[in-house]
């Protein structure tokens, strides 16, 4: 076998690593939409909602309660001062 025939029988698989490379090279390419969060699904975006007003149903009777036993404690500290006086 003389070069030139060895060269023709491999071509063909140089020109597949080349391809393979350029391929591989492409696909790591720096693309910003990659590198962006993914989007939520629906089923996340409803489980988020979901939890979202869970929380603040609890949350609001709380705040109302805290609200309520500062405005007492602000009304019982005015009748200690009025009573001092």
């Amino acid at each position: 076998m003389d070069f030139p025939t060895i060269m023709i029988k491999r071509m063909p698989f140089f020109v597949l690593a080349v391809f393979l490379a350029a391929a591989v090279l492409f696909a790591c390419s720096n693309n910003p939409e990659a590198e962006s969060e993914p989007q939520k699904g629906v089923i996340e975006e409803m489980t988020d909602n979901a939890a979202k007003e869970v929380v603040n149903r609890i949350r609001t009777p709380l705040n109302k309660a805290r609200s309520a036993a500062d405005q007492e404690e602000e009304r019982l500290d005015d009748m200690e001062k009025s009573l001092k006086e």
